[in-house]
């Protein structure tokens, strides 16, 4: 992704850098070394002890290996994290959250009933990442967009994701940009990794379908 960025002012990311694969610091290491802005996500409050993970899904998750491999500066860091961002340029009032404006685990598919609980101004936008699945609506005036994710799609797509805001317009742009994933679920397997951790990283149409309502999807 970042070979991919054009040049911009600013790069923004709306959580979840923690969690289920075994790099978590390196990734902590270049989002403070490039000075990036970033929301604390659902991963981040599991891995500081803010919420409990579910029992069930504590193996996928990697929870204790992850604080272990962190350590306490990098898990200090995570701690301080804000729940939101509110930013302004050209005009636009961008408001940045993990998941929803209620909360780091709501999950806002794109038939998401409570997609018409949000009612923005215009001029007004609202970024979220969390599901995994792009999104660029309007709701009221303005509108809420979601980049997608790095890894484990929801959209049947394998490619990593991001999104670009041109302030000065109002276009949004989804991107994706391709990676070798099955050399990484190579790599993974090799580790004795989960095996359905791994096998997201390639998932595609045909694959096991989230459920019919996205609010509670399968794959969590």
């Amino acid at each position: 992704v970042l070979a991919d960025l054009p040049s911009v002012d600013a790069i923004i990311c709306c959580g979840d850098l923690v969690g289920y694969y075994p790099e978590p610091d390196l990734v902590v290491d270049r989002i403070r070394e490039l000075g990036v802005p970033c929301v604390r996500g659902n991963h981040e409050l599991m891995v500081v002890g803010a919420v409990e993970a579910d029992p069930e899904q504590r193996p996928r998750y990697r929870i204790d290996w992850t604080r272990e491999r962190l350590g306490p500066d990098r898990i200090r860091w995570l701690r301080a994290l804000p729940r939101s961002m509110e930013l302004s340029w050209d005009g636009l009032a961008i408001q940045v959250r993990h998941a929803s404006p209620w909360d780091e685990t709501t999950y806002l598919y794109p038939d998401s009933p409570r997609l018409e609980e949000i009612r923005l101004a215009e001029h007004e936008w609202l970024v979220v990442g969390h599901t995994h699945y792009p999104l660029h609506r309007r709701c009221g005036s303005g509108f809420l967009v979601n980049p997608g994710s790095v890894g484990q799609p929801r959209d049947w797509d394998p490619r990593a994701a991001y999104g670009l805001l041109d302030t000065r317009t109002g276009r949004w742009r989804q991107r994706r940009v391709p990676y070798d994933h099955a050399a990484y679920q190579r790599r993974l397997a090799a580790m004795d990794w989960h095996p359905q951790t791994i096998a997201l990283l390639g998932r595609t149409r045909g694959a096991a379908e989230p459920r019919k309502n996205p609010s509670t999807p399968t794959v969590k």
